[in-house]
Formats: structure tokens, sequence, C-alpha cells
């Protein structure tokens, strides 16, 4: 099989080739990304910059690479990418090719707002929000975010009525900052033949990213996440990230990609990209066997060298 992966240059790009190189070893694996300053052309059997996913060429880019290297699955990596690919042809002549989550679940998770106020119809706790010029929060601390976007970016925190009406960011969501601080999870949930698998990650930040992070478990929030992947009738992978509160789980995030504790997690044995593969061709998805509560896990870095003339 040959494989495309976009975002190379970044953590979940990079870890998507790596995986796929261990699972499919006999596979080509090709990356693409926005530059060339990234270690994949030491990895893969292929590396090429592509345009950027907001550029008018980008789609038709993608189409011909992917026919040209006889891909037989293409995945997508950042968000910006899978909302561009998601409203393109290119999803609906390819879409046996391309690994995003259908377009239901995106139209939902892609907008920040849309998601709570769906999930909350359909009777999930979520927290107090409501978007900035609409409506005010009744309590503080609220964070304010884009209502797409990705990750810890664009994100600030607000601790009064004075400070929220002098906001002129309108149009931005407003959330309930929930506590406590030390109980922040990542739930990866994994879903196919209506039956989900989670694993439940109490994690520290470090610069946006999962720095640290320990399995645990906990019956609540493994309801709580495979309740909601139900209602959005999940199939493959998604992400989860909710605080432990006295009102019980409340998620504040839900990415509807592989996220950066990918390689992590695959090491653990919550191997989701291989699954969602096999799934895909219609192959079994072998048992689960979870990973012991407590086992933790570190972020460090690693070096690669590119000698000259290589």
């Amino acid at each position: 099989m040959n494989f495309l992966v976009s975002g190379v240059a970044g953590d979940i790009g990079l870890g998507v080739g790596r995986i796929l190189c261990e699972w499919f070893p006999q596979s080509k694996i090709f990356g693409v990304d926005l530059h060339d300053r990234h270690p994949g052309g030491l990895l893969f059997s292929g590396c090429a910059i592509a345009p950027r996913a907001d550029s008018d060429d980008y789609i038709c880019w993608i189409k011909s690479y992917i026919e040209k290297h006889d891909i037989d699955y293409f995945i997508p990596t950042s968000e910006n990418e899978i909302f561009h690919i998601s409203k393109s042809d290119l999803f609906s002549k390819m879409r046996e090719k391309i690994l995003i989550l259908n377009p239901f679940i995106l139209s939902k998770t892609l907008d920040k707002y849309e998601c709570l106020r769906f999930l909350a119809e359909q009777g999930v706790n979520v927290p107090p929000n409501g978007i900035v010029g609409d409506s005010e929060p009744k309590l503080f601390p609220v964070i304010i975010k884009p209502r797409s976007g990705q990750g810890s970016k664009s994100v600030m925190k607000v601790d009064s009525l004075v400070e929220f009406s002098e906001i002129s960011l309108l149009g931005m969501v407003w959330q309930e900052y929930l506590l406590p601080d030390d109980q922040e999870f990542t739930c990866p949930v994994f879903r196919s033949n209506g039956v989900s698998r989670v694993i439940i990650i109490r994690r520290t930040l470090n610069g946006g990213y999962t720095g640290y992070g320990e399995v645990i478990e906990n019956e609540d929030i493994r309801q709580y996440v495979a309740g909601i992947a139900e209602k959005m009738d999940l199939f493959g992978p998604m992400n989860v990230q909710l605080r432990l509160t006295k009102k019980g789980p409340l998620l504040f995030e839900i990415n509807p990609r592989l996220s950066s504790t990918l390689v992590f997690r695959d090491k653990l044995g919550f191997s989701d990209l291989y699954w969602w593969c096999l799934s895909l061709q219609g192959r079994p998805v072998p048992e689960y066997e979870p990973p012991t509560v407590g086992t933790k896990f570190y972020r460090g870095v690693q070096e690669y060298i590119a000698f000259a003339g290589d």
C-alpha cells in the first residue's frame, strides 16, 4: 500500500508517518508539508512541499499527487486541511482514500459552539457557553477562544464581567473555566461496529502539547466519552478533552482528528490509527489489552542528522 501523510513537519503528521512505517513496513509512506525543514525525508519514501490548504490550488495539487504516486490512503493531520478537504469535490470523489471523519461529525466538531450546542441537545453535560456579543456569562472565570481552530492557540482567560464587557472579539466562543486545574484529561476514543474503545490520560501541558501523561481508570469519564462517540455515530478515532469537575466530567474541546498523543498511545497498545486502517480495509481489528493503570509517559526530544551529500 501507498500512504500519503500531510503536515509531516508537525508532531502529529510525523507521528502518523512513524506509526505507519512500523505497522506497514512493506508500504511506501509519502509526506507533504509547507516546507522541507523537517526529518520526513530521512524517514519516508518521499516528501514534497505542498500549497497551503486554504490556497486556490491546494485541492488540485493534492489530487495530482495522489494520482501520480498511486496513493491508497491519504491522511490529513491538521484541522485546516480537514476542513477544506471535507468541503471539496476531492472528498466526494476519493472518499474511500481519505482518512477523515464523516461530514456530520466534522460540521459539529470543527465549530466549537455548534459542538457544545449539539451535544447539549443530545443530553450530554457541557459547560455553560455562548457567543461573545450574543450572550454574557453568569459566572466567572471563563475562557474565550475562536469558534474554529485547534489546540490552545488564541485562548484567553477572563475573570470578571467588567473585563468581559471590554472584549471586542465578537463572534468568538466563551466557555466556563473548568476547575480544578489538575484534573485535565485527554481521552482518545476509537469506535467501530458500534463498539467504543477509550483510553483516559491525565495530562500536563507543555507549550500547548501534552508533555506528561498518566493512564488512569474512571468509569464516569469512560461512559461520558463513549456516550459522546455514540451520539455522533463515530466511525474511526477522535479526541475528547475534558476536566473532571464537581459536576462530573465536562468537555471543553473535541478534536475530530488524530491527536498529539498518537505515538504515546500506540506504544501503549491503543493503536487507533492502525485499527482505523484495518477497518477501512474490511479487516478485523485485533483485541485490545488496556495498559496498566498508572503507566506514565513523557515527551522528550529526538535528533535527526542529514549529512551533506546524503
